[in-house]
């Protein structure tokens, strides 16, 4: 027997139990019903994981495995996949692998493991294997965009022929597409080629003026062009940044900065949910910031179990009044801390008496108390966007008069009347949070 010297409660034999009792009919689709008999996709899948638990990834490390190792060979049956057939299974079964985790965690729920009603939530940023100077900024590609837009207009202004003044003059704030230029830039060779030869220097040296123009202008549409596409690649708002080699990945500071100067490095924020110290749930998200990954977050949960938690628990990065409101709206009882939360608890923590937290608040008649016992009546609302969309509303309040007082200067230093904005739907949040 080839597993005589493994033991009976040895991992390899948890890996292949487990993976024989998966539902894997989803991989049949990723095999052509004719040619070469493939190798079993259960083994395979075994075999990776396996590998994957003892921190080994290179295809051509677990090749020799496969010939060397008696944990492997007992698992693979004794069969010789080369690092080139492993590597092809792994990108192969890429997406399904997905499954295979929410299946395994359905697994451990129907063990009694885990219950799937509390979840823990945190993030890490992994850094990509790309190329650090291969960097795209949103913000670089609009103002040189700009910059080529204003050079395009000039150069039709000096094109006199007659389709380029058409094109260019109708509308002086017309924004043009590579495929307006390279219609332009067709037209203009047209019209070079039916000129007549002649002998004339000034009317060779005005011809020659023109076909440098065409050319400056092939190369405006095709940097354009690529302006464009890092545009489309970057989306709607989504993304300040990405990695030419790598283009799912996103600009961010990493915690291992060794140099300590903030270097930003092409990264995603990878989002992992747990329970009794097992995985759950895990996404990779674009964005650097936590808070605006909660929300997606809870929507990943719901796509894998058709149900969201009944507890969530997350640190003060995901503290907003958005990740609130929606964890309220969707039964979901929040342990999630804010912003200066441990502030506040520390021992010798002491609230300045002038911050608009700590006046006096008259619900009943909707004004704040300033601390020369002044009241600060309601004067309007503001209402800011968050980057995901959500309308936040605060309430503007505004003293009578701060002329003469004494606490001014302690107070606030602005001119005129002192002004406070208070989010009293966040502010109610975080008493929930305490």
């Amino acid at each position: 027997r080839i597993d005589e010297n493994i033991a009976a409660n040895d991992p390899v034999r948890i890996v292949n139990t487990v993976v024989d009792n998966l539902n894997l009919d989803n991989f049949k689709k990723l095999y052509k019903a004719t040619g070469r008999c493939p190798y079993h996709p259960k083994m395979m899948l075994k075999v990776i994981i396996y590998a994957y638990m003892n921190n080994i990834y290179s295809c051509r490390k677990i090749e020799k495995l496969l010939l060397r190792d008696i944990h492997y060979i007992w698992l693979s049956g004794n069969e010789h996949p080369d690092f080139i057939t492993i590597n092809r299974f792994r990108n192969r079964v890429k997406e399904e692998i997905n499954t295979v985790f929410t299946q395994l965690v359905l697994v451990l729920a129907d063990k009694g493991f885990i219950s799937l009603d509390v979840e823990y939530i945190d993030g890490t940023k992994i850094e990509s294997k790309a190329n650090k100077y291969t960097f795209v900024w949103r913000k670089t590609v609009e103002k040189n965009r700009t910059k080529l837009m204003d050079k395009i207009r000039i150069l039709l202004e000096q094109v006199d022929e007659v389709i380029a003044q058409e094109n260019s003059m109708k509308d002086t704030a017309v924004e043009f597409t590579p495929a307006m230029l390279s219609d332009i830039v067709n037209e203009l060779k047209e019209v070079l080629e039916r000129q007549p030869v002649t002998k004339d220097k000034e009317q060779k040296k005005v011809i020659r003026e023109k076909k440098k123009q065409v050319r400056e202008l092939e190369q405006y549409r095709d940097k354009l062009m690529e302006y464009d596409n890092h545009l489309d690649t970057l989306g709607d708002g989504e993304r300040n940044s990405y990695s030419r080699t790598d283009p799912d990945a996103t600009f961010m500071r990493m915690k291992e900065d060794a140099m300590r100067n903030g270097q930003t490095k092409p990264g995603y924020n990878l989002q992992i949910g747990t329970q009794n110290q097992f995985l759950i749930d895990f996404q990779l998200f674009p964005n650097p910031t936590d808070t605006l990954t909660l929300i997606p977050f809870f929507h990943s949960f719901e796509q894998r179990y058709n149900r969201l938690p009944t507890v969530g628990v997350a640190d003060s990065g995901y503290g907003s009044e958005e990740n609130y409101r929606f964890m309220q709206d969707n039964g979901i009882e929040a342990f999630v801390k804010y912003n200066y939360f441990h502030k506040e608890q520390r021992p010798r923590y002491t609230p300045t008496p002038f911050h608009a937290e700590s006046l006096h608040y008259n619900a009943g008649e909707d004004y704040y108390v300033c601390p020369m016992g002044q009241h600060m009546n309601r004067i309007g609302t503001r209402r800011d966007k968050t980057e995901s969309g959500y309308i936040t509303e605060s309430a503007r309040y505004k003293a009578q008069r701060c002329e003469g007082c004494p606490l001014r200067g302690s107070c606030f230093k602005a001119r005129g009347n002192r002004i406070i904005e208070v989010n009293h739907r966040l502010n109610q949040y975080k008493r929930q949070a305490r």
